[in-house]
């Protein structure tokens, strides 16, 4: 039994950060206003002209009153000054990729954006490395995993202290991808650098190194990050992805445990408790299916159908229960396109030396067809016509498995039994004087 949750990831995408009054002065000025460096762009910072200032602080005050028409007008205004200088132009750009992503028109936020990384000089480093990662969350919105991998490389190279943030960014992307090898230290580092902070890993985060070591077939070494997540983020979900851990690492009976502890909290759903009964089954203990099954069909909680009276009717067959599975037993056997349930139903009344009702399941079987040992069927409706003193009946059914080879010699030996039998109390049934003592 495979079972396995995959648990999926939830890519997080923010954009550029507007910029506040104090940035907008600071980029008049002709400062970066945004923290950071980039080696590789060391040309003059321009500044953006300081009767532009307003112009931009009402376009960001009609985007935080979600006036987008608004803001746009006031920068198609700005863009057809002839004299704009280049940061100008990254301003009105960026301005106009915050507006289309929020708009979800990733494809022309994304125009923006790689508009200032074309512009040649005069925007801030740190503002052109903050639109690298811009660029690369873009992508990753479109599911452009390449590009997004390519740009946030970028990025994360210009950082001066790497960042957890950024080791999950490159990592996710590269998981994306599928290039699980490369992706699993970055995961790794910046996981690690959150918690040398003290702090909580994330959930995503968590999933996504979960998800690693699944791709990597590397169950061992994903299960202490399942723990991890049914320690800080307790989910339901999680713990079944612990018992297919458990599976795929052949502890069946952890893998038991777990759903036995869900099942104890009233967590399972309908196919879920089924599973949980057929695990039990799987570990030799058909009582405990049973009992499972029974009070699952008594509530309502699953559905009475064939599959899961059979479950039900078969693991109190297993246990012996003959006289307990003769309803679910029957009822499956009403619903079953073949014999096989009635060949049970047979058998347990067999048990119970129940003998007409045994015939009775046993002729329906065999009508039924699709057994797998229907000579075997045949020996024992022979057996309960017999035990019924219905001889004839009996050599009819013994006859008939004659043309099967693995009961052939079993079913000879009973057509002598049966008609020595016949014999003897048809002796027993004469006279004294015409008994026949050399019988």
């Amino acid at each position: 039994m495979k079972i396995f949750l995959k648990v999926g990831l939830v890519l997080s995408v923010s954009i550029a950060v507007l910029l506040t009054s104090s940035q907008l002065v600071s980029a008049q000025m002709g400062g970066g206003g945004m923290g950071g460096g980039d080696d590789r762009r060391t040309n003059r910072v321009q500044s953006i002209p300081a009767e532009l200032v307003t112009e931009f602080e009402a376009v960001q005050a009609a985007m935080e009153a979600n006036n987008d028409s608004e803001a746009l007008r006031i920068l198609t205004k700005i863009d057809a000054e002839e004299e704009k200088n280049n940061i100008t132009q990254a301003y009105i750009n960026n301005f106009r990729g915050n507006i289309y992503f929020s708009q979800d028109n990733y494809s022309r936020a994304l125009t923006e954006f790689r508009g200032i990384l074309d512009i040649p000089e005069g925007v801030p480093p740190a503002f052109y490395n903050q639109i690298l990662y811009v660029v690369a969350q873009v992508h990753f919105s479109q599911e452009n995993f390449r590009e997004a991998l390519n740009f946030g490389q970028r990025w994360f190279n210009s950082l001066p202290e790497k960042t957890a943030d950024g080791y999950l960014l490159i990592g996710q992307a590269q998981f994306m991808l599928k290039e699980f090898d490369a992706a699993l230290p970055n995961v790794q580092a910046g996981i690690s650098k959150y918690e040398q902070l003290g702090l909580q890993p994330k959930e995503g985060w968590l999933n996504l190194l979960s998800s690693i070591y699944r791709n990597k077939n590397d169950y061992a070494k994903m299960l202490p990050v399942i723990k991890q997540l049914i320690q800080f983020y307790p989910k339901k979900d999680y713990l079944l992805t612990m018992a297919g851990v458990y599976n795929e690492l052949g502890d069946r009976p952890k893998m038991t445990a777990m759903y036995q502890a869900m099942y104890d909290q009233d967590l399972l759903s309908s196919p879920q408790v089924i599973t949980l009964a057929q695990l039990h089954m799987a570990e030799d203990n058909p009582y405990k299916t049973a009992t499972i099954m029974e009070k699952a069909l008594n509530e309502g909680k699953i559905e009475k159908n064939l599959q899961n009276y059979r479950i039900y009717s078969q693991a109190l067959f297993v246990a012996k229960e003959h006289e307990r599975a003769l309803a679910p037993l029957a009822e499956a056997a009403r619903r079953a396109p073949d014999g096989k349930m009635y060949n049970q139903l047979g058998q347990s009344y067999l048990a119970l030396s129940r003998w007409q009702e045994a015939d009775e399941a046993l002729a329906n079987a065999l009508n039924k067809g699709g057994l797998n040992a229907p000579g075997q069927a045949l020996i024992s409706q022979g057996l309960a016509r017999f035990e019924q003193k219905n001889y004839e009946g009996a050599k009819a059914a013994f006859n008939r498995a004659l043309q099967y080879s693995n009961v052939a010699s079993s079913a000879s030996n009973w057509i002598k039994y049966v008609d020595s039998e016949v014999y003897r109390i048809n002796e027993l049934s004469k006279p004294v004087d015409e008994i026949d003592v050399d019988v």
